[in-house]
């Protein structure tokens, strides 16, 4: 489920992420030490890729998968593709050209490469020729707010579930539901890249938009609903939705579905075999952020919530 590898050889370490074609030169001395921890689903890998070195780096992509890249630690002058780094900045390797990038010593990068058919399916049809568009060439793309944090901090804990409870992510249904987070996270950095913009949606329709997103997010389904399935169901872009949830009742699509999904864990832990499992039945794969989201929403920790099920249940 994880792979782990390590390197003291330049050239071996460029060779580690399959598919990507590069080749490394070093221009800082010393010996050089690199590691790559990987874990692939479905049409889906994430990774986290540690240099000793600085380099300059070169590769290219084959044009079905897109791979977009989030620094973890930059501790010194980035240049990728002619642009400088940046704290907002998100890296998309994608591109007919390739990718050319000098990377400082220390270098710790995680990123996501997913099949493109993949992605382009959980977006809506206003979505795919602004995203497109963005993945026709490798660039530093700037995004607002904290988006390409969320998106970091998501791909590390994704490796760490994969490491600290792989008999969890080996289960069929959350193997799927954890590809369709990865995704569905992935197309939501995307098209915050690509800037579009919405009309105006008068006050009732917006209403009517977030009534029906909760009778969507509330109903039973074969796994937690994510922003596209919103928006593929009411028909509308991110955009449109996130303004009319916070127009409406003051919080965005991402804050409502995560008050849903915990609700949904403390159902589930009545029935659960753990509280990880149940986690990640709803979709939630950064343990450590989900304990602090429920304690938050409930008073008290999950482990507790199901220490008192546990200890309610008929002998």
């Amino acid at each position: 489920m994880i792979h782990a590898s390590t390197s003291d050889d330049v050239h071996a370490q460029a060779d580690l992420l399959q598919g990507w074609n590069q080749s490394y030169v070093q221009l800082s001395a010393g010996p050089f030490a690199g590691t790559l921890v990987e874990t692939k689903l479905e049409g889906v890998s994430v990774f986290a890729e540690y240099t000793s070195q600085m380099l300059l780096q070169k590769g290219s992509l084959a044009k079905d998968v897109v791979a977009v890249g989030i620094p973890v630690k930059m501790p010194g002058t980035a240049v990728f593709c002619g642009g400088q780094y940046s704290e907002s900045a998100v890296y998309i390797f994608s591109g007919s050209h390739g990718f050319e990038f000098l990377s400082p010593a220390g270098l710790v990068m995680s990123g996501v490469v997913v099949c493109r058919k993949a992605l382009f399916e959980v977006l809506t049809a206003d979505e795919r020729p602004l995203v497109a568009a963005r993945l026709d060439r490798a660039h530093l793309a700037n995004v607002d707010g904290s988006t390409p944090t969320a998106m970091r901090d998501f791909i590390m804990a994704v490796l760490e579930l994969a490491r600290t409870a792989q008999h969890i992510v080996s289960l069929v249904p959350l193997r799927q539901s954890l590809q369709q987070s990865i995704v569905a996270n992935l197309a939501q950095l995307l098209v915050n890249c690509a800037h579009g913009r919405d009309p105006v949606i008068r006050l009732a329709r917006r209403w009517k938009i977030v009534l029906m997103a909760k009778d969507i997010a509330l109903a039973p389904s074969a796994g937690p609903t994510g922003i596209a399935d919103l928006c593929r169901a009411l028909g509308v872009s991110r955009r449109t939705l996130q303004y009319c949830f916070h127009d409406v009742i003051g919080l965005s699509p991402v804050e409502f579905l995560r008050v849903v999904r915990l609700n949904g864990v403390r159902r589930t832990l009545r029935t659960a075999p753990s509280v990880t499992q149940a986690a990640a039945q709803w979709g939630f794969w950064h343990l450590g952020y989900f304990s602090r989201d429920y304690r938050k929403m409930f008073g008290e920790l999950p482990s507790q919530t199901f220490r008192r099920y546990q200890k309610s249940k008929p002998s």
